[in-house]
């Protein structure tokens, strides 16, 4: 069994800045609603999951933002004819009985590493649709990454798997936590170790393995030049960087504490992520979902879609 999730806020703006400007005669954009739509559908038709689901951020702060002020602090505010799209999105998800959830203090990066780690613990596959670079620590045996790429008005998307990871990076997929912490990520305002680019962290975690492992070497002799300096001055500046952030990383978001935006029609105790308009190899003797979260259903209440 395989289950789709849809990173709702990196896909509706990656839809809204590849496709054209356009609105209803009540002025209504709906641009990024028509390319969320298009990317849903081409991804579905190809990944063909047995369930789908999609996360979305909550607009409050998140434990990082409560951990460092600078937290995302130079990203300008979502557009106007983008925000006014968001929550016609959610409603267009429920009419297409499509779960929406989020969690109160946690980013929808979160919920689709915990939906991951679900899946895995299920036994099954999980496919997670991001346009986020990040969430590729999160590929392994189970979970696989769909990254979405759109320029001039075309989407293209990359499967990543552990082998593509390992091919392009030369490091395991879970070592991106520790490579961010190195070089830092400049859209999400984390500064890392000053001086220290991509190529650099990536030869460090070659040599070292982990971010751990390159700080219990930190030595004249193993850091040659100013790299010695470098690192140690990224250790004395302290919380968040680099070793705290890098640990904030594993933390996850207890399910008791989601929000269900949308949850579309559940009637009859059916699994709506696997209603037949998601799940056309149903069959009477398959269950309808290998966990709660995503069916919000219990098993003894399970039906046939």
């Amino acid at each position: 069994m395989k289950l789709m999730i849809l990173d709702g806020n990196s896909v509706i703006n990656r839809a809204f800045y590849g496709v054209r400007p356009l609105t209803t005669r009540d002025g209504l954009y709906t641009n990024a609603i028509y390319g969320f739509l298009n990317i849903l559908e081409k991804e579905r038709s190809e990944e063909k999951p047995d369930a789908l689901c999609v996360a979305f951020d909550l607009h409050a702060p998140t434990f990082r933002h409560l951990r460092y002020d600078g937290y995302k602090a130079t990203r300008h505010p979502m557009p106007e004819e983008l925000a006014m799209q968001m929550p016609v999105m959610k409603q267009v998800l429920a009419a297409m009985n499509i779960p929406v959830y989020a969690c109160e203090g946690w980013e929808a990066d979160d919920v689709l590493g915990t939906v991951g780690r679900l899946c895995e613990e299920a036994g099954w596959d999980c496919a997670i649709l991001t346009g986020d670079r990040d969430s590729l620590q999160l590929v392994d045996e189970h979970v696989s990454v769909r990254l979405v790429h759109t320029q001039g008005g075309q989407t293209r998307t990359e499967r990543y798997t552990p082998d593509v990871f390992r091919a392009e990076y030369g490091l395991e997929p879970k070592r991106l936590i520790d490579l961010k912490a190195l070089m830092g990520d400049s859209s999400d305002n984390i500064p890392g170790v000053a001086g220290v680019g991509p190529k650099t962290a990536n030869d460090l975690l070659q040599r070292f393995g982990t971010l751990d492992g390159v700080y219990a070497n930190l030595s004249r002799e193993n850091m040659k030049g100013k790299l010695f300096d470098k690192l140690e001055n990224g250790r004395r500046i302290g919380p968040p960087f680099p070793m705290s952030w890098r640990r904030s990383a594993a933390m996850r978001p207890s399910t008791s504490r989601w929000r269900t935006i949308s949850s579309g029609r559940r009637s009859a105790g059916r699994c709506m992520t696997c209603s037949p308009r998601w799940n056309s190899s149903a069959s009477s003797t398959a269950t309808a979902c290998a966990a709660p979260l995503w069916s919000r259903t219990s098993r003894r209440n399970r039906r046939s879609p």
